[in-house]
């Protein structure tokens, strides 16, 4: 069977003429093909059809991006206190974010975005600045420091074993120098 269906792919090859791929194909340059057959072959099968489905591409279509979001920090004791939201449609962004700036006042800003007008923002800030009076700086008096004296002291000259026994006790003779 393997060799009937080579033979009759190899009887369909000449069949198609080098112009009609040259049209289909017009940017692909054909090499001439040499074809060698093998001999005739007796086929008692029935000739096979090969149909081409036609090739539909389907397009897909994207829906416009699409998204909403928010959160909020509010931490008392760091005084981190900030929120956003935002939400999209399409090419259009509209927003805000807000927080506690460091001098009590808040920092809001309300922003839009879209191919046409491009990036926008409104920058308010609302609440009293309260800064932290100067700290008071006091002259203290530098007091003179003196350093103590240094104390050392010198040993007595080794002695032997034996002139240690015939003095009969040990002597120390340690004087105290000052500098």
């Amino acid at each position: 069977q393997v060799v009937t269906i080579l033979s009759a792919l190899a009887a369909a090859v000449p069949a198609i003429p080098v112009s009609a791929i040259e049209e289909s194909y017009g940017h692909l340059a054909v090499a001439p093909i040499a074809l060698s057959h093998a001999p005739a072959l007796e086929i008692s099968h029935a000739p096979i059809a090969i149909a081409h489905a036609p090739v539909i591409k389907e397009v897909e279509h994207d829906s416009p991006p699409q998204y909403e979001f928010k959160y909020g920090v509010k931490d008392t004791h760091t005084q981190d206190i900030k929120e956003q939201a935002e939400k999209r449609v399409g090419d259009k962004v509209e927003g805000y974010y807000s927080l506690l700036e460091p001098d009590g006042t808040t920092r809001t800003v309300k922003y839009t975005a879209d191919h046409h007008s491009g990036f926008n923002a409104v920058v308010t800030k609302s609440g009293q600045a309260v800064h932290p009076a100067a700290p008071v700086k006091v002259a203290v008096p530098v007091q003179k420091v003196v350093a103590a004296p240094v104390v050392s002291y010198a040993h007595a000259p080794l002695a032997s074993h034996e002139d240690a026994l015939s003095l009969g006790s040990y002597a120390h003779d340690a004087e105290l120098i000052y500098h």
